[in-house]
């Protein structure tokens, strides 16, 4: 007989996500259960709680979700989720917190897309990101230095606390971070004129970037905006923009709605995959941006 699938939802969080749940549900999870403020020296239990209750046939259609605020708390979750199982007790685990991980996906998919067409990609380019301590922008700099990109963390509060936050995730995940200042308009102007792509992951509501200080840039090739809250993050991209060109420049921009459509197909087709697949799956920022590359459009 068939097991019901089950999707355990993990969080240090106070709430779990609805969007989190809505789209477990949506891609075929019969039953989702979430655990909010759980702590990384709980998840080896609660795991092995959730593994040694089922048949290893059963774990095929068992999934460990890690969501909350924190990317390093995620994936220290997956991690230690992980180092719970050996076989034939194991069963798929996902780690997206905040949706930061698809999101930040299909974002550099939908860029590095868009360079092809000119016989360029993300590795080749100097990645600007502003909102670069958030989980979309920190992701976006993992993903994009490991393509090989120059990325250039812009801070706009403290240079020091985005360099003490950038050597701490330099040294976790190993990958090189190079931190500017971008506090003033004329830090920004020089940024831009610098970077030959501009991502922008602040908050949202909040306008961070002017076609004023990029519009005469002789190196900006293509802005970013995953804010959906007008108005939008940089002048010029609307929620629609699909890689035109921004009124008035050479720039192209995204907006986040087309960088959402990508978004919800990876999340959805990878959750869906973990419950076709015979063998556990786990799936991080890699896997997700591997899917949203191989399906952008």
């Amino acid at each position: 007989m068939k097991k019901t699938s089950i999707m355990h939802l993990f969080t240090a969080a106070k709430n779990a996500s609805p969007f989190d749940v809505n789209m477990a549900f949506d891609a075929g999870y019969e039953k989702i259960i979430s655990y909010t403020d759980v702590t990384l020296n709980e998840i080896v239990a609660l795991t092995q709680d959730a593994i040694f209750s089922r048949s290893p046939s059963g774990l095929k259609q068992q999934a460990l979700f890690f969501g909350g605020r924190d990317i390093q708390v995620a994936l220290e979750m997956q991690k230690q989720a992980r180092s719970a199982m050996f076989k034939p007790f194991e069963c798929h685990t996902f780690s997206d917190p905040s949706g930061a991980f698809t999101t930040a996906a299909a974002m550099l998919a939908k860029v590095d897309f868009y360079l092809q067409k000119s016989g360029s990609g993300l590795g080749k380019e100097k990645v600007a990101i502003f909102g670069a301590s958030g989980t979309v922008g920190s992701t976006a700099a993992l993903i994009a230095a490991r393509q090989g990109a120059t990325v250039f963390m812009v801070a706009h509060a403290g240079v020091e606390s985005m360099q003490a936050y950038v050597d701490k995730l330099s040294a976790s995940y190993d990958v090189t971070l190079q931190v500017v200042d971008g506090s003033t308009e004329a830090a920004k102007i020089a940024i831009l004129n610098e970077a030959t792509i501009a991502l922008c992951a602040t908050p949202a509501g909040i306008r961070v970037l002017e076609v004023s200080q990029f519009a005469h840039s002789k190196t900006l090739k293509v802005v970013a905006d995953v804010n959906a809250v007008p108005p939008s993050g940089i002048e010029g991209v609307d929620t629609f923009s699909n890689g035109g060109l921004i009124e008035g420049t050479q720039v192209a921009g995204f907006g986040a709605l087309a960088i959402g459509q990508l978004k919800y197909v990876t999340q959805n087709k990878l959750l869906e995959q973990m419950l076709q697949s015979e063998s556990p799956m786990h799936i991080d920022y890699h896997q997700a941006y591997e899917y949203a590359c191989a399906h952008v459009e």
